[in-house]
């Protein structure tokens, strides 16, 4: 999955382009939205490094058909009374959108990263090669450096509205998984990740630091392949030259950047959706949920 400068990124674009009644809903409450573009992350973040059962929920909601998760978090919200919440779920569709558009791309370019990282696992891959994309996409799209770019600035765990977004996402979890997450956890989990991505901004010392414990424990890259590096990577994760990359549906040779622009339209019209099921309780057409977070494609029934 793209990493948390990134999907920021993607929903102020979306953001810019929406519908005149969606945007005034999140200008009203923007922290709301971005910690909504953030989707399950922070559940994944709960605790880290420790372990803990909302790693495990994280997961399976990204494997999980969506359509279900979405009108669990479009019920929340209407029984929210809130524009914070609503706020929230927009931003969940800027997940949802980049997710699966984009993921299956992330995990051919982590493939690629073996050659130079050989002793990185899969997921440590995976994370370095959505790192080396945050950089790319702060440069291109914020116009600064990203080595001194303070992005976790960017999530404020202590905004008023960040409460509501977190009763929606602890409701919708227990909707769809039927596993009991707390607000209060949810909440947690927030501050967790605000705190990770601000050790993580720390660059080289800390890096240096971090692999050290890395070898003493045996996991190469669990923890220092959140730090974006210093200058984008010679394997070219953003895939700017175009090689060839395998897909769901074949060979592709977009970038990632193409991908982005590919899930604008995507996100808009999934926002749209969610205005009107809030607004007119107008159901949630099945077709927006065509792959789960991680691009697999649904099983039709499902």
């Amino acid at each position: 999955m793209p990493s948390y400068a990134t999907c920021h990124i993607f929903a102020a674009t979306v953001q810019r382009v929406t519908s005149d009644a969606v945007a005034h809903i999140i200008d009203s409450a923007p922290s709301a939205y971005r910690w909504g573009a953030q989707g399950v992350s922070p559940l994944r973040m709960y605790h880290a490094p420790l372990p803990s059962p909302l790693h495990h929920a994280a997961a399976e909601l990204r494997t999980q058909p969506p359509a279900r998760l979405f009108e669990a978090l479009c019920r929340a919200a209407c029984g929210a009374h809130n524009t914070a919440a609503l706020a929230y779920v927009f931003g969940f569709c800027t997940n949802y959108a980049l997710s699966r558009v984009t993921s299956r791309f992330i995990d051919e370019q982590a493939d690629r990263l073996v050659t130079y990282m050989p002793s990185l696992s899969a997921a440590a891959r995976r994370q370095l090669a959505a790192s080396d994309i945050d950089g790319i996409m702060i440069e291109d799209y914020i116009d600064t450096a990203s080595a001194g770019y303070a992005a976790y600035r960017l999530l404020d765990a202590d905004a008023p509205e960040c409460t509501a977004a977190a009763r929606v996402l602890a409701q919708a979890v227990h909707a769809t998984l039927g596993t009991h997450v707390s607000p209060a956890a949810v909440y947690r989990g927030m501050h967790d990740m605000r705190h990770i991505l601000r050790l993580a901004h720390g660059g080289v010392p800390v890096r240096s630091r971090l692999q050290k414990l890395e070898h003493l424990l045996g996991r190469s890259g669990m923890a220092s392949s959140f730090i974006r590096p210093a200058e984008p990577l010679a394997a070219d994760c953003a895939n700017r030259e175009h090689r060839p990359w395998q897909s769901a549906n074949g060979e592709r040779t977009e970038s990632f950047g193409d991908l982005f622009d590919a899930a604008v339209p995507l996100a808009v019209s999934l926002q749209r959706a969610v205005l009107d099921r809030y607004f007119q309780d107008k159901p949630l057409d099945p077709r927006f949920f065509p792959s789960d977070f991680n691009g697999n494609p649904v099983k039709n029934g499902k």
